[in-house]
Order: C-alpha cells, then structure tokens, then sequence
C-alpha cells in the first residue's frame, strides 16, 4: 500500500466508523449589572462596598481513558498488525442542502436509501422496538472549500428493549482502495474473511469519562463490490446488557442489500429531500412498524399521478427529531410533502371526518398550498407543496386516501 495514502484511508475508516462525535466546550459566562444608584437622602452614610471579586467556578476536566493497546499483539485473521496512529479530529462544514441526490455521492438516492432502510429494519432482532423508525438520511453537501468530500450515508436511532435504550449507527460508502485497510491494533479484535470476498473487522471495546465508562461494539465490512459497511451499537457500562451481540452487527454489515451496487427497482419510493412530523415525543406519539409498514402499503395505492411525485410515494419515515412520520418528493408544484402525526387532543374529535379537510391555500408558512384532515381514529394527515396547487382536490384527494386511517 503506498504510505502516501495509508494515513488517508485511515481516517476515512475511522470517519465512517465513528457516527456520532460529541465535541465538549467549556464556556465561561461573565454577567456584569450596572445599577442607577438612589438619590441618598440628608444624613446617612454613604454604603460601603466590597472589592473583593468574586471567583469564577473552576471548569471541569475530562479525563478519558481507553483500554491499553498492546501493538506487538496478534490479532486472528491479521498477517501483519500496525501501531495506532496518534488520535485525530473531523471537522466538516455543511451548506445546509439536504437533498438525497448528492453530486458528491452518485451512488446514493432517495429510493436507495429506503431499501437500505428497510433491510435494516428486517436485519434487526424481533424483540428489539426502536422509538423511531430507522432510516438512512440525505448525505449533507460539503462546503466547497472542505478537503474532503463526504460521501457515505448515515442511520442511527436509540434501540429500547426492556429498561435500557443503547445506540445503534449504521454509516454506508464507497470505499478508497480496492484492499481493505491494514489491521490496527486497538481498533480490530477479529479479522473475517467471508465465501464472497467480504472482509469482517470486529471490534469490542469501552471508553471511560471522569470514572464513567461505556462499551461499544462494531462490526465493519468491505465488500468486493468497493462497499465499506460500519455497524455499531453503543450504551450502558456492563456489555453483556448492549441489545445487539457481534453476530447480530456482522449480519447487518454483511448483508447484500446494504451495498452501494444493490440493484434498486424503478418502482421504488423514497424522498427527495429531509423531513420532519410531530414533536411530541412521548410513546403514544410514535409508530410500530407495523403501522409505518400500512401506512406506505396505502400511499403506494394512492391516486397521485396527476401530482408525478418523483420519487413514488411509499416512503413514510420519522426522524431523530419527530414522533410523526413524513416523506418529502418532487411534483408538479414543487416539492410535496405528506406527514402523518397523532392528533393532539385539542384537535381530535369524534365528529371530525376526512369529508371536511382544512384548506390553506397558500400556506401561511410560504407561497404553496397545503390541506390537512383529522382522521375518526385520530390521525393528522397534511399534505403540503412549495408552490400553489391550482386544484386543491388533488391534495385533498392524497389526504383522504383509503388506509391511512388504520382502522
């Protein structure tokens, strides 16, 4: 491997394998009152006052401590195994476009990453619930003066089973090279290699902070196909407790469907662009999957042609930020939106019927058109463009289709 690219290709690796970072900056605040004094009346003294200053709070310190890495070690399935390199910071700075159909990543799109999303989902154990539905997002535009471009997608979502929630990132891309990266030592406990030509790097460590410590385990897979798979599942300070064993996150990062060559049918929905429903975030708020799985059923079934959402509709998701779902596609008057949320109670009721829809148009919120309905059984359906619809039926028609009511 040239040496000019090793250290590259390493911090791409760590890049993708390291989902989530959490930058800690201490900030001093400094408050200062200016007061008018009161005029003194005759006869009294003047108030003393006191020079002393007043010390700030000391900050706190962050001690990490990570498990001792003995680099003359081998490590099973590793020819030769390498030092670690000193640690290493990402920055990127984004434009703020959160369009699934990325110059930077051609491979990617909205209806590729709805299969991914669904193959993840269906790769997950059957008694692991997620609070929200798993699902790959846009791949952020880079700022054009940014070294480097990124180009893999991103899915993470908290994983409750029983009293305790871990984390669970997945992150998909093209890999560098045609060779997986060299072994490091501190970074891979096993080196796999699969019939297929898949090589499997897994890895089963912990991370302590001022005394507190949290175990991690990832698996990572580079395919024959250029494809680098990095699943992980983090959470709680006893890893017999962590939802996900490593056999469970080599079959996700194994699994053919999460590759950047999976074929993806033309018929497949996906979204165009980021979305967000409902910000309430208790459990009644949210949906099973069960329920996200009908409700796409139904907006596949839907009567939209005259509206050519592109792409097809069926991609109902929620997000780390809302407990409603929602997809987002490209139409005739711009993009459309369609979102699904739990009525709150001040607008559900027993005489609400999808036959009297609350019209807006244009949407107070910008120049397009929106139309909402109350479902009987408590669902708020609202189906909303970027520019003005000039047959509000069409959207009624999308907000009343049959199914989406769950009865």
């Amino acid at each position: 491997m040239d040496e000019d690219t090793q250290p590259t290709e390493r911090n791409r690796s760590a890049l993708l394998n390291t989902l989530v970072l959490v930058s800690i900056v201490a900030l001093g605040v400094v408050a200062a009152g200016l007061t008018t004094p009161a005029e003194e009346p005759e006869l009294t003294s003047l108030p003393t006052t006191s020079a002393t200053p007043v010390p700030e709070p000391p900050q706190r310190e962050y001690v990490v401590v990570t498990p001792e890495v003995d680099a003359s070690a081998s490590i099973p399935g590793c020819d030769t195994v390498e030092s670690p390199s000193e640690s290493s910071s990402f920055a990127f700075v984004t434009t703020g476009d959160d369009s699934y159909d990325n110059p930077a990543a051609p491979w990617y799109n909205g209806p590729r990453a709805h299969l991914m999303s669904e193959a993840l989902v269906a790769a997950l154990p059957a008694e692991i619930s997620s609070t929200t539905s798993v699902y790959f997002g846009p791949i952020p535009a880079s700022g054009e003066s940014q070294d480097f471009v990124l180009d893999s997608a991103h899915a993470s979502a908290p994983l409750a089973s029983g009293d305790q929630s871990d984390y669970l990132s997945v992150g998909v891309g093209p890999a560098d090279s045609t060779e997986p990266p060299p072994c490091v030592a501190g970074q891979v406990d096993e080196r796999r290699s699969l019939p297929d030509g898949t090589v499997l790097d897994t890895d089963d460590t912990w991370r302590e902070t001022n005394g507190q410590r949290t175990y991690s385990r990832t698996a990572t897979a580079y395919t024959s196909d250029g494809s680098v798979v990095s699943a992980s599942v983090s959470g709680g300070n006893d890893p017999d407790t962590l939802k996900l064993t490593l056999d469970d996150l080599v079959r996700i990062a194994a699994d053919p469907a999460l590759r950047i060559t999976a074929p993806v049918p033309a018929v497949t929905p996906g979204n165009a662009a980021d979305c967000y429903a409902g910000w309430d975030d208790s459990p009644t708020a949210s949906f099973s999957r069960d329920e996200i799985r009908t409700l796409n059923d139904a907006l596949r079934r839907a009567d939209a042609a005259a509206l050519a959402p592109t792409p097809p509709l069926g991609a109902l998701h929620t997000s780390e930020f809302g407990s409603g779902l929602c997809q987002t596609v490209n139409s005739i008057a711009g993009q459309l939106t369609i979102s699904v949320v739990r009525a709150t109670p001040d607008i559900e009721s027993d005489s609400t019927t999808t036959e009297e829809p609350q019209l807006v148009s244009p949407d107070e919120y910008g120049p397009g058109s929106s139309v909402s309905v109350v479902t009987p059984s408590g669902f708020e359906i609202t189906v909303s463009t970027t520019q003005p619809v000039q047959d509000p039926a069409l959207l009624e028609n999308l907000a009343n289709t049959a199914g989406l009511d769950l009865r």
